[in-house]
């Protein structure tokens, strides 16, 4: 692992398996704020609760439930969805957010099982298909950030989105873009800042990159590196959650897609980053 500006530390890796039909495809995680029950969602419209256990800050087992299918209803799009659910995140009270990467909408639901649909813009209503809105954050005043998994060209920075129930839509503040690197998962950490986790492919295996930023950027940032891995060091990380722990330090953790490919598998990472 190459030396960042902050000192990053390597926790553990868990190989996670299951039986269950419809198991795998995990592109968002959300983390308990003591890191120890998750929300899992897959690209193929499920999501999945439970806990991590962990001895010496070490993952060493998971328990979950069942799989729970997720009904998008055909009115909230005024169309039968794509089913391409990329990120997740959930405010103060309980609801959750879910960002389609196809379909370039965000769409949330209530603890009570009401949907409702953030308003169209036109910036991401022009984002291309199958590589749209990847990943979705919500800061502590309820704002909502989005990433797409593009940008104008290969060296153009991403734009970060931004919805305020009071302003609407903007774009306040962009990413800078080293070739290689998409953004794929998101996450705003108990510090306020906004946690990038951005994946390269190689073409015989993954690479990984975790970038902060202060929500208070204008234009093009290009954050802090607080983590890249070399290749095959993981799986196809696609999720992050950023929590703090009991030693006061931040914990990454991180899920892998396996593409429902036998030959990857459903990972969940863990670094500790200092403050």
């Amino acid at each position: 692992m190459v030396p960042t500006a902050t000192a990053t530390r390597f926790l553990s890796s868990y190989h996670w398996t299951s039986d269950r039909d419809g198991f795998g495809g995990y592109s968002a995680i959300l983390l308990s704020p003591e890191g120890a029950g998750f929300v899992m969602m897959s690209d193929r419209t499920h999501l999945v609760e439970g806990t991590i256990h962990r001895h010496e800050g070490r993952i060493i087992g998971i328990r979950s439930g069942e799989i729970q299918p997720i009904r998008i209803p055909d009115a909230l799009l005024g169309r039968q969805s794509h089913g391409d659910t990329e990120g997740l995140a959930r405010d103060r009270d309980g609801r959750i957010y879910i960002s389609l990467e196809s379909d370039n909408r965000i769409i949330s639901r209530t603890k009570d099982g009401d949907w409702s649909i953030l308003p169209p813009f036109p910036a991401i209503d022009a984002l291309p298909p199958n590589k749209g809105l990847e990943a979705v954050a919500i800061a502590p005043d309820e704002t909502i950030y989005a990433l797409p998994e593009s940008s104008d060209g290969l060296l153009d920075p991403f734009p970060v989105f931004r919805y305020r129930s009071d302003a609407g839509w903007d774009q306040p503040m962009s990413i800078t873009r080293t070739q290689g690197h998409v953004p794929v998962g998101a996450d705003v950490g108990p510090d306020g800042r906004l946690y990038v986790l951005e994946r390269g492919f190689a073409g015989f295996g993954f690479y990984s990159r975790v970038r902060r930023f202060d929500l208070t950027g204008k234009g093009a940032v290009t954050g802090e590196t607080l983590l890249r891995t070399e290749i095959l060091r993981h799986d196809n990380l696609e999720g992050i959650s950023v929590w703090q722990a009991n030693d006061g330090t931040l914990r990454l953790t991180m899920v892998s897609d396996d593409n429902f490919l036998f030959f990857q598998r459903t990972e969940i990472v863990e670094y500790a980053v200092g403050i």
